[in-house]
């Protein structure tokens, strides 16, 4: 099996950002995306705590592109797709972006890390950046 590259450009519009935190259901790690064409994107999944490399890169990644957080969509409340919202924490310089997610139906949602605000997602749902 080839290894996947830890950053890669998969369209015009979308970065995979790996998570580096490889392990039996994870594979080589996390995909984590990074969807946008404009200077604020979405970052689909926030990745899993204690893998500094995964934040180095995705940091990495926003000043090359000179581009920003807008929000983060949290597919699912596993820990290697919200554990990185407290790692991530210092790579927002100007703006936390907002949290975007399905209300949970089987238990209330865990509480967000400090400075990041919540935005729950309604089915059909169109998600816009600032200057879309």
């Amino acid at each position: 099996m080839n290894p996947l590259p830890k950053l890669s450009q998969l369209s015009g519009l979308v970065w995979r950002i790996l998570g580096c935190n490889p392990g039996p259901m994870t594979l080589q790690g996390t995909n984590i995306y990074l969807v946008g064409g404009t200077a604020k994107r979405v970052l689909i999944d926030a990745g899993q705590d204690g893998f500094p490399e995964y934040v180095n890169n995705l940091t990495t990644l926003l000043k090359e592109q000179d581009v920003t957080i807008e929000k983060i969509i949290i597919t699912h409340w596993h820990q290697d797709h919200i554990g990185a919202l407290k790692d991530l924490k210092n790579s927002f310089i100007n703006k936390m972006p907002v949290v975007c997610k399905f209300p949970r139906t089987d238990v209330p949602d865990n509480p967000l890390p400090e400075g990041y605000n919540l935005e729950l997602l309604k089915d059909n749902q169109v998600i816009k950046v600032d200057d879309d």
